[in-house]
């Protein structure tokens, strides 16, 4: 009995030591083939347009893969330090605009006052005017600035996405998704082109008119614009949903098929070749060994692609953000004390601050829509 039990003890151990040798080739083989398709994908063009943009500069994509490909994590706290950071920076930069902004308001108020005692209502609407042009002045400096920045984070975006996009077709064929990585590659340039296009054109110029009119509205008592820069509103709202709901839809339509004709050809040939007499089992192993690291490099790319994504949205939407935020707050404030009209044309300001937060986020929704739905839709076998 004892030496039964010696015996199963000894099988079991041999077992267990076959397993875990058998187990380490497998992991080694996996890291040996996904260190040989690291070194067969071009990452020099991603990184040059990386060092070029000042938020990140500090970013290396091919270490980023690398590292998400080992399964390690971003660095949370560190993310939120950077945003904690950007805050009170944008905070603290745009101080000085919103100090002469409220002095501007209660100069008015104080001559408002004056005027009233001497009931003079020309002094009233002359002093108005003159304020009034000084804070058209300010607002607008600080819109062209929004503007600026909006159509700045927009423009690299779109960089990133046209040189990230052949390395990233390229890995899908790694795991045998070329009519996937082909129909990705032209829709997603077509989507690019056509974005670059409708924001440069109409979208981000609109918002300016809409700007504009607001302020040109809310100078005289009578209201003789609002339904022009409601009317406007409205369609730069609904063309950045239409753009997102046709960005959905054919990443959607496509996703429906071609992936699902790559996984059923790639899972013919490895049936096909696993049939092979005293072969089979090897072809197998290999062809699971090169798909799943083909799916692993691809999926890291991925996922690297929508952390740099984020990284460069996140600066401009914080700053766009507090602008808005601030001249709501401020507008808020200065309503008790000041004309209707210029808390009015304050509040204005905001809201075309909000319209471009919506279209920087509308357009990084559209390319982080994009590039997840590919990623996960090539990453099942079915």
């Amino acid at each position: 009995m004892e030496q039964e039990d010696a015996y199963g003890a000894k099988r079991q151990e041999e077992s267990e030591e076959f397993y875990h040798e058998e187990t380490g080739k497998e992991a080694q083989e996996l890291e040996d083939t996904l260190d040989s398709y690291l070194a067969e994908l071009d990452f020099s063009e991603i990184d040059s347009v990386l060092k070029g943009q000042e938020s990140t500069r500090h970013l290396d994509f091919q270490e980023l893969v690398r590292k998400l490909t080992d399964g390690e994590e971003p660095d949370r706290g560190w993310i939120l330090k950077e945003i904690a950071e950007a805050v009170f920076a944008e905070v603290a930069a745009f101080r000085g605009t919103l100090v002469q902004i409220m002095l501007l308001c209660f100069v008015f108020a104080i001559l408002c006052n004056f005027a009233d005692v001497f009931e003079n209502p020309a002094v009233t609407e002359l002093s108005f005017y003159l304020v009034y042009m000084l804070l058209f002045v300010l607002l607008m400096k600080s819109f062209f600035i929004l503007r600026d920045v909006s159509a700045q984070v927009i423009d690299e975006m779109m960089v990133f996405l046209k040189v990230m996009i052949p390395t990233f077709t390229m890995s899908m064929t790694f795991s045998g998704q070329i009519t996937t990585a082909a129909g990705f590659y032209d829709m997603t340039f077509l989507l690019i082109y056509a974005m670059e296009w409708l924001l440069r054109v109409m979208i981000l110029p609109a918002v300016q008119i809409y700007m504009v009119l607001e302020l040109m509205n809310y100078l005289t008592e009578e209201d003789f614009l609002s339904r022009m820069t409601e009317l406007l509103k409205s369609g730069i709202v609904w063309v950045m949903k239409l753009l997102f709901t046709v960005v959905v839809g054919i990443n959607v339509v496509q996703n429906l098929l071609t992936p699902v004709i790559d996984t059923f050809k790639s899972n013919l040939i490895a049936k096909t070749a696993g049939m092979l007499p005293g072969l089979g089992a090897s072809v197998n192993a290999v062809t699971e060994i090169m798909v799943g690291s083909g799916i692993i490099i691809k999926n890291g790319i991925g996922l690297a692609a929508v952390l740099v994504l984020l990284v460069l949205c996140a600066g401009p939407l914080i700053k766009v953000g507090v602008m808005t935020f601030l001249y709501k707050l401020l507008a808020a404030v200065m309503q008790p004390v000041s004309d209707r009209r210029m808390t009015g044309c304050i509040s204005s300001a905001g809201e075309s601050g909000r319209l471009l937060g919506k279209v920087v986020v509308t357009t990084t929704m559209m390319f982080l829509v994009a590039v997840a739905m590919i990623t996960a839709a090539t990453t099942f076998r079915y």
